[in-house]
């Protein structure tokens, strides 16, 4: 009505105008809402694409107001490819996977140790970035059932993620091999090996399952598995033909090294999985290669894992086994001589000086790693054949 008032002082050619600038002008509104209403509610709003943090990291722009098409064409962005993290199970390993980070740096570790008479340094590469994903790794709260612990222990030392952590330490521990113009045997270079692990101050108050070889030596510690897996791992890697010894039912592990056996009478015990003999190595204090307390020697149920692909052999297997011959004889000569003393209640100044030698002998040659020094202090003490008749009265 309004409209039709206001027409009447418009010439009739003017009204005519109007008339129809109106009508476009109402339709253009329509059409124009009509498009809006169509892209939010067929599109929405831009979406934000979660990146898995396990692969590297992509920059998504946050959404941003979506302005009205002003053409026809809608030209809609094309989506980023997403790669989710699978479900890890609790009860299969995950291979650990490496995401470099920004602020990853490379730190060192230095570990001063004692081979024969000679005292190294090394000073080690750790990868923070290798490090961080072994740390977050869900291979930590893993269940495990006793039956699967091997293969538990040889994923986790065969993992690919470990292989640079390897390569970057073992480059700068061979230089050592030739420390002073000489160089170590394959045999002198496995008891080196065996030396550095051994003196790694051991700590087991880890929560959870093992860690891995490079957070031990970014911790510079670790238990007897962890200190197992990190040995097993470098003699592997060096082409020596080795395994991991498991004790379930002692809730012990320890590493093995393959030996030829050359008697069915060794003095001490030799692991077998029937294909392959090794013999003991502890890894949590020094001790000669082939030594172990006696617990070991009987303990039953026992897990072997072979690691890795070497075949060098331990070559001085016989020489320790005399050691170890004589060490036993000492132990059965000390225990007469104790029987003795208990019995008289005093002992003659010949057994008292004996007894003091084999103790002192005994002590030394448990907490060495050198068998050319354990075989001259057996020498020098009251050997066997010394004082065979003291157990005659």
């Amino acid at each position: 009505m309004a409209i039709l008032e206001y027409d009447a002082f418009l010439p009739s050619n003017m009204r005519q105008q109007v008339f129809f600038l109106l009508v476009f002008i109402l339709m253009s509104g329509c059409l124009v809402a009509a498009g809006c209403t169509g892209l939010l509610t067929s599109e929405g709003p831009l979406t934000r694409y979660v990146i898995s943090p396990h692969h590297s990291p992509t920059v998504v722009p946050s959404p941003s107001p979506v302005p009205v098409p002003t053409t026809p064409v809608l030209t809609i962005p094309e989506t980023p490819e997403i790669t989710l993290t699978p479900t890890e199970d609790p009860y299969s390993y995950n291979q650990i996977r490496v995401v470099p980070r920004a602020d990853d740096t490379v730190e060192y570790r230095t570990f001063n140790f004692r081979y024969r008479t000679v005292d190294y340094s090394v000073r080690l590469p750790v990868n923070t970035s290798i490090l961080h994903a072994a740390n977050a790794s869900s291979n930590k709260h893993m269940i495990i059932d006793s039956k699967e612990v091997g293969l538990f222990y040889q994923q986790m030392t065969d993992d690919p993620a470990m292989e640079p952590f390897y390569s970057d330490i073992l480059r700068e521990i061979r230089k050592q091999r030739y420390k002073g113009g000489q160089t170590l045997t394959d045999d002198e270079y496995l008891e080196f090996l065996v030396s550095f692990v051994q003196q790694i101050p051991y700590d087991n108050t880890t929560p959870g399952n093992p860690r891995y070889p490079i957070e031990v030596i970014s911790d510079q510690k670790g238990d007897c598995d962890e200190k197992s897996i990190l040995l097993t791992g470098l003699l592997s890697r060096e082409g020596y033909d080795v395994g991991l010894l498991i004790f379930p039912t002692l809730n012990h592990a320890t590493a093995g090294i393959r030996i030829h056996l050359a008697t069915n009478k060794p003095s001490f015990r030799v692991f077998s999985d029937m294909k392959r003999d090794y013999v003991y190595i502890e890894t949590t204090t020094t001790r000669l290669i082939g030594f172990y307390d006696d617990m070991y020697g009987k303990a039953p149920m026992l897990i072997i894992v072979p690691v890795g692909k070497g075949t060098l052999l331990y070559g001085k297997v016989n020489y320790v086994m005399s050691i170890f011959y004589d060490i036993q004889t000492i132990k059965t000569n000390m225990k007469a001589l104790e029987e003795r003393a208990v019995a008289a209640k005093t002992l003659q100044k010949w057994d008292y000086d004996a007894y003091v030698s084999y103790v002192k002998t005994y002590n030394f040659v448990m907490s060495t790693n050198d068998r050319v020094a354990a075989m001259k202090a057996i020498r020098e003490s009251e050997l066997p054949h010394n004082s065979a008749c003291m157990s005659c009265n």
